[in-house]
Parts: structure tokens; C-alpha cells; sequence
């Protein structure tokens, strides 16, 4: 049956010996853990709406980051007491507690209770995918990452299809509230095969769960922004794809509202799924198909602009046509090539930052500049929509602009980019066998084989060193 199963996952995914059990059971995680999310994420997003109107969200953005700041710090304090082990079964079963509870108390109509469904909702993805990530980094080294984490990923894509199908098809039948115990089950199911997997493998004690999000303090921030320019253009280029999707979910959540008619709740849920189904099934054919592909033929700079030109495009279409339709394909280019392309280039980016630099730099990008850029965005959508008045439609002009600034400081990321890989290559920075993907653009690859020719033997064994890393 073992080798059954090989066979037919090798066109997939190559498992060695030992691996093929724990490697499906990371699959089956992602699945349901994304089953699960894409279940309740238009849940918690179509009550917010529906009690607060959906040109009041900008607010409910505007808050939701210093009270998720609060409860994620409050949560790491009180996790940390546990055996590492304990940590994710624990933290998913005490997340079922909360949806039945949640369950009840959205049958009391109370405002107070979609806004904090709301929060929920962003805090239960935010845990699931770090702890996800993070339990497969504390299972796989460097050279097993680069080969199976495409096939234990590709769950979460497959998982997020079927999760928003099953709300599409069933919210109008059972209502949103009962949808909820839907989740429920579904994150039971995956914690059950999280156990399995930790009954499989023993973490090591000193395994980081992805918890502590704090990063580095203000002041360290500001000199890492002020001391390294590489790390300046990465903050500048993930500060505006952050408030890019600002803009577009703002933009989605008024057409929600306006072509859910007398619908309401169920109405505004089921359109949030439907987007959510195309978003996953295109997320799974580029992130297969495509994400390296790209990187390999046309390299950083188109790969860094993708995400930028095509929400630019999408904008236009909006703007043009002035269909409803319009801003759910721009939600679909978003995420599509957010989470796939535009999240690979990332990791690009990073690669040049000595060991001890990006392990303070990542955290405060990935969360502080994340925050900071939705925590602006959502200001600026007030004054535009408070304001100024502007309709769905017209906030496509926030978003040309944002897309031109973009195209700007993507163009000095890839510049910078280059300088700084070439300065590590001859510094000697980057450990190869810590590098966990294998996508490297043509430059890279160019900049290493030419490095082939140096005359002292140790920088030709670095160079070889890391063009089999990049495969």
C-alpha cells in the first residue's frame, strides 16, 4: 500500500524513506486547517458588514491592529507555559471553544459580538497559517523544505476552494450562524491530525511556534531603516502591497453590501465565498504552474511588478466598465498573486541580509510595516470615503496611485536587491544550507556563475555551494 501510494505521488512530490507518513499528514493540516478558515473568514467579514455598513469597516481595519497587537502579546505570554508540544492542539481546541461560543451569542444580534467575530476571524488565520509553517520548519530541514514544501502547501489552496465552496453552497440553506459550527468541525478534524503528526514527531524543545510577533522595538526599527537600504525598500515595497489590499477590500466589502439586497447576511457571505473559491483555485494553478516559472524566465523585476501592474490594470477595468464583477476580479488577482508570486519574491529579497540582520529585520517587516502600511491605509480610506464621498467604483483612483508609487519602488527594490546580493557573495554571507526555497531569478544565477571564474578556490566552493541550493 506504502509503495501504492508513492507511485502515484512521485509526478507530485518525491518521498524518501520515512517521510511519506508525515509528509500526507502535513498535507491533510494545511487542507483542513485552510478548509476551516475558508469556512469562517466570509462569516466573520459579512456580519461585521451587515451590522456596521460597509464604509464603517475602515475603522474596524483601524482598530483590529492594536487589539489583535494586544491579544497576540497576551496570548504568547500565556502559551509559553505549555510544552511546546501541547501548544497547537491546544490553541485549535480552545478556538473550537470559542466558535460555539460564538455560535450562541451571534443569535443575539448584538453589534459588539460581529465585530469581535471579526477579530476573531483575523486572528484564527494569522495561527493557523504561522503555526502551520513553523511546526513543518521544526520537521523539515533546509534540503527537505526545498522538496516537499510545495506539496504540503498545496493543501492549503485545495483546502481553501473547498472551504469556500461548502459556505457558498450551504450559508443560504443554514444560515451564517449554524455555518459556524461548520468551521467548528472542520478545525476539529484538523487537530486530531495535528496530534497525529506531533505523535509522529517529537518537536524540539527549543522550537519557535511563530507566536512571539513582536520583532524588534521602535528605536531598532528605525536605525535597521536607517542603517540598511536594503531593508528600507523591502519596508517601502511590502507597505504598499499592504495597503493596496486595503483599498480592495474596502472596495469589495460596498459591492458586498450593495448587490446583497434584502439577502443581508447570508447574501454578503455567499458573495465573499464565491470570490474566495476563484482565489484559491487560481492561487493553486500559478503557485504549481507559474510562480517559478516566472522567476526563473523573466527574473526579479518582472516578478516584483506582477502584483503592482496587474491590480493597476484591474483598477482601470473597474473604473472603465463600472461593473460589479470588476472588483471581484481584481480580489482575485490580489490574493492569487499575493500569496504566490509576490509572497516568493519576498523571500527573494531577503535572501542577501546576513543570518543575524534578517532574523531581527523579517519580523519587524512582515508584522510591524505590515501593520503600520493597513494601519495608514485605513486612514486614508476614511478621509476618502468619510470625507470625500468617494463610491467603490472611484476608489480605483486611490489605487492607481498607489500602484504608480509602487511600480517606483519596485523597480529600487530589484536594484538594490542585486547591489546587495553581489556584497554578500563577496562577504561570504549567506549559509547556503539555511536557505529553504529554490527560486532564484536569472541575475542571481548569473551573478553566481560568474563568480566561477574568481581566482581564490574558496569563493568557486561558495558560488557551487549555492547554485545547488538554488538547484
Amino acid at each position: 500500500m506504502n509503495s501504492l501510494v508513492s507511485r502515484a505521488l512521485r509526478p507530485v512530490v518525491a518521498l524518501h524513506g520515512g517521510e511519506r507518513t508525515v509528509a500526507l499528514l502535513m498535507f491533510a493540516y494545511s487542507f483542513l486547517a485552510m478548509t476551516a478558515w475558508n469556512i469562517l473568514r466570509p462569516l466573520t467579514k459579512s456580519r461585521a458588514i451587515n451590522d456596521l455598513g460597509a464604509d464603517n469597516m475602515p475603522y474596524v481595519m483601524l482598530g483590529a491592529g492594536l487589539v489583535i497587537g494586544l491579544l497576540m502579546h497576551q496570548y504568547t505570554r500565556a502559551v509559553r507555559r505549555l510544552p511546546r508540544a501541547w501548544v497547537i492542539p491546544v490553541t485549535q481546541a480552545g478556538i473550537v471553544v470559542l466558535l460555539v461560543a460564538f455560535w450562541a451569542l451571534l443569535r443575539t444580534g448584538a453589534v459588539w459580538v460581529g465585530v469581535a467575530f471579526y477579530v476573531l476571524g483575523l486572528i484564527l488565520g494569522l495561527l493557523l497559517i504561522s503555526q502551520f509553517w513553523t511546526l513543518a520548519n521544526d520537521i523539515y530541514d533546509p534540503r527537505q523544505a526545498k522538496r516537499l514544501f510545495g506539496f504540503i502547501g498545496g493543501g492549503a489552496s485545495l483546502g481553501g476552494a473547498l472551504g469556500a465552496g461548502i459556505t457558498s453552497t450551504l450559508i443560504r440553506q443554514v444560515g451564517a450562524a449554524n455555518m459556524v459550527l461548520v468551521g467548528a468541525a472542520a478545525l476539529v478534524a484538523c487537530t486530531l491530525v495535528v496530534l497525529l503528526i506531533l505523535k509522529h514527531h517529537r518537536m524540539r524543545d527549543n522550537a519557535d511556534l511563530g507566536l512571539e510577533e513582536e520583532g524588534v522595538s521602535g528605536r531598532e526599527a528605525l536605525r535597521l531603516l536607517r542603517e540598511s537600504p536594503h531593508v528600507k525598500v523591502i519596508a517601502v515595497v511590502i507597505g504598499f502591497a499592504a495597503a493596496s489590499a486595503q483599498i480592495i477590500d474596502l472596495q469589495i466589502s460596498l459591492v458586498a453590501e450593495a448587490i446583497s439586497g434584502a439577502g443581508g447576511e447570508d447574501a454578503i457571505g455567499a458573495f465573499l465565498a464565491d470570490i474566495q473559491f476563484y482565489v484559491s483555485i487560481a492561487g493553486f494553478v500559478v503557485q504549481i504552474a507559474l510562480t517559478r516559472w516566472i522567476h526563473r524566465t523573466f527574473g526579479l523585476g518582472v516578478a516584483l511588478m506582477l502584483l503592482p501592474v496587474a491590480l493597476g490594470g484591474s483598477a482601470a477595468v473597474i473604473l472603465i466598465t463600472g461593473a460589479f464583477w470588476a472588483t471581484g476580479l481584481a480580489r482575485v488577482v490580489d490574493a492569487t498573486l499575493r500569496y504566490t508570486v509576490d509572497k516568493t519574491t519576498r523571500e527573494v529579497l531577503f535572501l542577501p541580509l546576513p543570518a543575524d540582520l534578517k532574523q531581527r529585520a523579517k519580523p519587524f517587516i512582515d508584522v510591524t510595516a505590515d501593520r503600520f502600511a493597513k494601519a495608514a491605509a485605513a486612514l486614508v480610506l476614511l478621509v476618502l470615503v468619510k470625507g470625500f464621498g468617494l463610491d467603490w467604483r472611484q476608489l480605483s483612483y486611490a489605487s492607481l496611485g498607489t500602484m504608480a508609487i509602487w511600480i517606483v519602488a519596485a523597480l529600487f527594490a530589484r536594484r538594490q536587491y542585486l547591489k546587495a546580493f553581489r556584497q554578500s557573495i563577496g562577504n561570504q554571507t549567506i549559509a547556503a544550507d539555511t536557505i529553504r526555497t529554490e527560486v532564484a531569478d536569472a541575475a542571481t544565477i548569473e551573478t553566481l556563475v560568474e563568480e566561477l571564474s574568481n581566482p581564490d578556490p574558496s569563493a568557486v566552493l561558495y558560488a557551487i555551494g549555492m547554485l545547488e541550493t538554488f538547484d
